[in-house]
């Protein structure tokens, strides 16, 4: 009786063994690099450094602004004496869009996110030295 009683547990121990040698080798040949896909980013953490990242430049722009009595055509005009490096939208990879106006003689700039949906935003943007989220 406790022969048979260990085969059965053997066996028991042998099929449930089989069966994760079985799940491992189909998580090994569907794994690799070109079935990985990065994490995405979570939403507080990028539009936390969208934020961030609007706002520096914001900065950086009306400093050149104090220094040079007038706000720069692009991005990279603040290199390198204003910022060391013009980021990248951290969802999208995208730099980000700077657009210059003028009204009634004033200048007017403002740095937005190029798809501000990746924010479950409407707009995302600084104007003139104000953050924007709609």
């Amino acid at each position: 009786m406790r022969k048979k009683k260990l085969i059965v547990f053997f066996s028991i121990l042998i099929v449930i063994a089989a069966v994760i040698l079985g799940y491992l080798a189909v998580l090994y040949w569907k794994g690799g690099v070109n079935n990985y896909a990065p994490p995405k980013q979570t939403y507080a953490t990028s539009r936390a450094q969208v934020q961030a990242d609007l706002q520096n430049l914001s900065k950086a722009v009306e400093a050149y602004f104090v220094v040079n009595m007038e706000y720069p055509r692009k991005l990279e005009q603040l290199q390198p004496a204003f910022l060391d490096r013009i980021g990248n939208d951290p969802a999208s990879g995208t730099p980000y869009v700077y657009t210059l106006s003028e009204t009634n003689g004033a200048g007017h700039y403002r740095i937005s996110v190029p798809n501000p949906e990746l924010y479950n935003a409407k707009d995302l943007y600084i104007e003139d030295g104000r953050l924007f989220q709609k």
